[in-house]
């Protein structure tokens, strides 16, 4: 029959669940106390075994105190020596009265009889009694146990055995029990003789005439039993293996407790049973109508169907219900909204998100579709937020945002991948279109950026690849362009598409970031020499200090390579450290060895800003004993522009300290006339880039002619590096320049190369 009522099937579920639970809660309680109590019943006997065992082992000591105290007698070990039976006999009887031995037995050490109550052929042979290890065991002797010890009488010689034992009865038995709580039962199972025991008068008999099965006795008498042997750990003194000590207990006396706990807890099943039966029907009636409706209305939910409205017109809890789940609906239907917008949106410009751009891309790689991806960047953005506040950079982000959807087709979308970078992404783009986006960007992006009557210079570089040509994944595009965008800052260009070998680069400079530390830590840095000259009579006199690094890996690592790396990083004040003291270390040893030469030394723009530079430098100077005089520390011109007011007092502390300023690359930076004429120098280095041709371009020619008057106006003199050639060697005379350097003279030489080098050279001009 089946049953369609709402509230008899709950009443039927509410019955069933509980009639299940407490039916498996029965099982288990039952199963568990039943375990609990066959374990209990083992350990009980299993301590009662092991209390007997202490029992007779005190019993087994009292004996061989009683036997000692016997052969330590004087009268009976002379009664013995002289062969005084009568004495002997008298001297037994009243230690036995006396102590309540119920055998003694007297022997020569040969084994022959002197005195006994009982046959002493009836005990064990007298090499098996006066072994160390079965003293005060079980014995048999005439269809009766004994506990039994065999002691020595000495005078001072051995001249008898004594062998006292106690009889082993039901009386001991029951003693035993009393102490065990267990009962106690020695017997023979062939014969099925039992020696004593505590038991009562049926089972003795039961166990008598089924010592062969004594297992199925227990069985079917509810009896728990533990069987051992006779000195089970001495099979020297009796063989007899079935001589048996049996401990018993009568199971339900044993389990009594359990029986009660299970009884009890059938009671408590059933009026819970009851209780749930009850309860399930009064709640039946209150649930019926409305439930229908709430699980529909919970099902679209569930669904994520946030549309239809729930309408239960009712007045009760039910009701109340029903308002809720329709407020419940109306805030997720929004939340969600609200929580899709957030994920797929920046929510400063209201743009798609990384998040949106890499799905974008995913969805168009996914159905092979082709298209190009750009991606601008706001230069030095972060200037902005630093000089003008995060609300205005704020501001400004917008209104990119919002220039960029203006001049952007349709066709094309615009996202925000976070901070100072958007991207725009085209499906079908050819690349014609993408060129002529670029240009639109640009001149879009060029206008002016007013901001609350406020102009502010922004300017953009652009990188753009084609997927999926370029990349293949959403990850790689926007790494790769986030490549092309860097590339174009450097270059000094709006936009640079990839061409392959960009990731080349890419993964190089990460390849030496990763082993710069090491390559610090390691000293596997080296440094080379390049000689400086006299422009006018060629003479050495001095030395540039210039950093080198070969790598295993990555073999010869430039120093434009590394050094802003190291700078990024923060390496570059360990990298410093080390030239200052090996450069330093090279000059201390040449000048030992008649070597009259000055070092230059390169500092970088982070070292201008280091607190502790004039310290190092000055300490590490006077240590080896060097004059600050001979050494040059030389910074480049954009160096100084980074932060000049911090550099010209650093370089002023220097050069107060004594040491030499020498302002390297100038021409290629951006400092002005008034910077040159505040800076604390001593050198003018001139750029190579005015040296290469100064002999076949006159215009080099006439801006070298020119720095160097300036520089002797300010009384600094002035290094030409670069010179490969005579002919600019020549001209720079002319010019009047005062030292110079280049592969002409002397590529940078490791330290014993440029000491041959030197030589060579000296010979030769001496030779000339």
């Amino acid at each position: 029959m089946k049953i369609k009522s709402f509230r008899s099937r709950l009443l039927l579920v509410f019955t069933a669940l509980a009639s299940a639970v407490l039916l498996f809660a029965l099982i288990a309680i039952w199963l568990a106390t039943s375990q609990q109590s066959e374990r209990t019943l083992e350990r009980e006997l299993a301590v009662s075994e092991r209390v007997f065992a202490e029992l007779v082992d005190v019993r087994a000591q009292q004996l061989q105190q009683a036997a000692e105290v016997l052969t330590t007698d004087f009268g009976f070990r002379e009664a013995v020596a002289s062969g005084d039976e009568n004495t002997i006999v008298s001297a037994l009887v009243n230690h036995g009265q006396r102590i309540g031995t119920d055998l003694i037995v007297v022997q020569t050490p040969q084994g022959v009889e002197i005195a006994a109550t009982h046959a002493a052929q009836l005990l064990p042979s007298l090499a098996v009694l006066t072994n160390a290890q079965a003293k005060a065991q079980f014995v048999t002797v005439e269809e009766q146990i004994f506990q039994i010890v065999t002691v020595p009488v000495n005078a001072p010689n051995l001249i008898a055995w004594a062998t006292l034992g106690f009889a082993v009865d039901d009386k001991f038995a029951t003693l035993m029990r009393q102490l065990t709580h267990a009962d106690i039962t020695f017997l023979h199972r062939s014969s099925g003789l039992i020696f004593a025991t505590s038991l009562q008068a049926e089972l003795r008999e039961l166990m008598a005439s089924n010592a062969g099965s004594l297992q199925q006795v227990f069985a079917k008498n509810d009896i728990a039993a533990h069987i051992s042997q006779f000195n089970d750990n001495n099979a020297a003194v009796n063989t007899e293996t079935d001589l048996l000590i049996v401990f018993s207990t009568d199971k339900l006396e044993a389990t009594h407790e359990f029986l009660t706990l299970q009884r009890q807890y059938i009671g408590i099943a059933l009026v819970t049973l009851l209780f749930a039966g009850v309860l399930a029907t009064i709640t039946a009636r209150k649930i019926s109508q409305p439930i229908t409706v709430l699980t529909e209305a919970t099902k679209k939910l569930g669904e994520g169907d946030y549309r239809a409205p729930l309408t239960l017109q009712r007045a009760d809890e039910f009701g109340a219900l029903s308002d809720a789940f329709e407020g419940m609906r109306r805030g997720i239907a929004e939340r969600e909204k609200q929580i899709v917008f957030q994920l797929e949106h920046d929510l400063l410009t209201g743009l798609p998100n990384r998040v949106s751009i890499r799905s974008l891309l995913k969805q168009a790689i996914a159905s092979a579709q082709s298209g190009y991806v750009v991606l601008l960047n706001v230069a030095r953005f972060g200037e902005v937020n630093d000089r003008f506040g995060q609300r205005v950079g704020d501001e400004l982000l917008r209104m990119v945002a919002q220039r960029l959807r203006d001049a952007v087709p349709t066709n094309w979308h615009v996202g925000h991948l976070g901070g100072d970078e958007f991207v725009v992404v085209g499906e079908l783009q050819s690349e014609p279109q993408v060129a002529q986006l670029i240009a639109v960007l640009k001149n879009a992006l060029e206008l002016p950026w007013w901001l609350e009557e406020t102009s502010y210079l922004l300017s953009f570089h652009a990188g753009y690849l084609a997927f999926p040509h370029a990349a293949d994944d959403a990850d790689s595009i926007l790494r790769r362009a986030q490549l092309c965008a860097r590339q174009a800052k450097r270059d000094n260009r709006f936009a640079v598409a990839y061409s392959q070998g960009m990731d080349e680069q890419y993964l190089r400079r990460l390849q030496i970031v990763q082993a710069l530390p090491s390559a610090v830590r390691e000293h596997r840095l080296q440094l080379h020499f390049q000689p400086k000259l006299s422009c006018q009579s060629g003479q050495v006199i001095g030395v540039e200090a210039l950093l080198r690094w070969r790598d295993e890996q990555l073999g010869v690592v430039r120093p434009d390579e590394f050094i802003p790396l190291a700078e990024q990083t923060g390496e570059i004040q360990r990298i410093t450290r080390w030239v200052c003291a090996a450069a330093l270390d090279q000059l201390q040893l040449w000048h030992e060895q008649g070597f009259d030469l000055t070092l230059a030394i390169n500092l970088s723009a982070l070292d201008l800003q280091w607190p502790e530079l004039v310290e190092f430098v000055t300490t590490a100077t006077h240590q080896r004993g060097l004059s600050p005089a001979s050494i040059t520390l030389e910074v480049t011109e954009s160096a100084v522009m980074v932060d000049p007011e911090q550099a010209i007092l650093r370089l002023q502390e220097l050069r107060e300290a004594g040491f030499k300023i020498a302002i390297d690359d100038y021409g290629t930076g951006y400092a002005s006339l008034a910077q040159l004429k505040r800076l604390p120098a001593d050198e003018l280095k001139l750029d190579r880039s005015f040296i290469q041709n100064i002999a076949t371009t006159p215009e080099d020619e006439t801006i070298v002619r020119s720095t160097i008057l300036l520089a002797h106006d300010l009384n600094l003199t002035t290094v030409a590096e670069g010179i490969e050639e005579d002919a600019a060697w020549q001209v720079l005379k002319r010019l009047g320049c005062d030292l110079v350097q280049g592969y002409y003279f002397s590529r940078p030489l490791a330290a014993a190369q440029f000491e041959r080098w030197w030589r060579d050279y000296h010979g030769e001009n001496s030779n000339a």
